[in-house]
């Protein structure tokens, strides 16, 4: 396994992650694994209303 694996990320309790481009591809990914190790995560969008409130 790699060490950028996301297996070798310490928890994240505490830290916020502000993601770009969070809605496909690899942000969706990075997304994901950030929220797994408890790191609340902002999408931050250009224009407002393209963003919408995922769980």
């Amino acid at each position: 396994m790699s060490r950028s694996s996301p297996a070798h990320l310490p928890g994240l309790t505490g830290r916020t992650a502000a993601v770009t481009g969070a809605d496909s591809g690899l942000g969706l990914v990075t997304t994901r694994v950030l929220a797994e190790h408890g790191a609340p995560v902002v999408l931050p969008y250009a224009i407002p209303r393209w963003g919408k409130r995922r769980p």
